[in-house]
């Protein structure tokens, strides 16, 4: 067929995999540059979009689930014209809502019993895998699409009002523009068994500080409790130079701290994934996931120790949490001074 007028991509419901379809949402401008592309995902996370391509559009999907959410996404989409949809995600109802859009073209994996509901479908023998890597899927279905295969890097866009608004929050709580800031993201969505202890990214923080410069916790409300034990866990000498910012940031905001950051320390996250998608050095500490699926696609250092268990892929650690609690903070502070 004729290059499409109008693109809809279904993107992924989670923030790293957003940022690692990146390479491949970007590729779809350069292949299809007279197209409208826009990208239909969650609306939380709808400003990531133009950061990854600034010639897409987010369609944020309204929160729902189950039948509720394929009718309503479907309603959302019916009106856009679309002649194409791509779909990263691999779900069954994904896939109903573009068909019940009266998308006339849907792409996507031949996966989850949605088949019939493709008009391309592509299964695993189709694809050509150059890695193991998540972000290596969306990348060989584009080129099993007949597009150019995108390479795994990625450099997202800070929009000037992310910035200002990061500034701004930061300029209240003392920080002058210039200081090196340390942004700490100690929790993590999946689970606890991600997260490196926070009495450890403490001992990290307290080095850079003790260095000159100043530390920003960043996360979400369910990571309240990991920030709070690592502000109790700073010496009281260190505390005023810890500006914590947990659940106090839009998610523009967030972008804005990681992008203003001179060094991100980061678990397996979102936030891990932004921060080295806008091009800060990101410091990773892996534990139960897989390095080698989800590595950030910009400039970082993974840290992990190898035990017998890992990787588990488990929420939980049924065991002592060696994977993690075995990457020592100066292994930590040494991978932030080399990066």
């Amino acid at each position: 067929m004729s290059a499409p007028r109008r693109v809809v991509v279904r993107g992924p419901n989670w923030l790293g995999d957003l940022v690692m379809a990146g390479p491949a949402i970007r590729s779809l401008g350069d292949d299809w540059p007279e197209a409208t592309v826009h990208v239909a995902v969650p609306a939380a996370f709808a400003p990531v979009v133009t950061m990854l391509d600034p010639r897409a559009a987010a369609v944020p999907l309204h929160r729902r689930r189950g039948p509720a959410a394929v009718r309503g996404h479907a309603a959302q989409l019916r009106d856009g014209g679309y002649d194409v949809a791509i779909l990263l995600t691999n779900s069954f109802g994904s896939a109903l809502a573009m068909r019940l859009a009266g998308v006339p073209e849907r792409w996507g994996y031949r996966r989850d019993g949605r088949g019939l509901l493709l008009t391309r479908g592509i299964g695993a023998r189709d694809v050509r895998r150059e890695s193991r890597h998540h972000a290596d899927d969306y990348a060989a279905l584009i080129e099993a699409l007949g597009l150019t295969r995108p390479a795994l890097e990625m450099r997202a866009r800070l929009p000037g009002t992310a910035r200002d608004e990061a500034e701004a929050l930061l300029h209240v709580e003392g920080w002058d523009g210039v200081t090196p800031l340390l942004a700490c993201a100690p929790g993590a969505a999946y689970g606890t068994a991600k997260q490196w202890p926070p009495r450890h990214v403490a001992v990290v923080a307290t080095h850079w500080i003790g260095q000159g410069g100043r530390v920003v916790i960043v996360g979400a409300e369910g990571d309240r409790p990991a920030a709070a034990a690592v502000l109790a866990a700073l010496p009281a000498a260190s505390r005023p130079a810890a500006i914590d910012l947990t659940a106090r940031t839009s998610l523009l905001a967030l972008a804005g701290v990681l992008g203003l950051a001179s060094r991100v320390l980061a678990n397996d996250s979102g936030a891990m994934h932004l921060a080295s998608a806008l091009g800060t050095p990101t410091v990773a500490v892996f534990g139960p996931t897989r390095e080698w699926a989800t590595a950030p696609l910009g400039p970082h250092r993974i840290l992990t120790h190898e035990v017998w268990c890992r990787p588990c892929m488990l929420r939980e650690c049924p065991l002592d949490h060696r994977c993690v609690t075995g990457v020592s903070p100066q292994r930590v502070v040494d991978a932030l001074g080399q990066l």
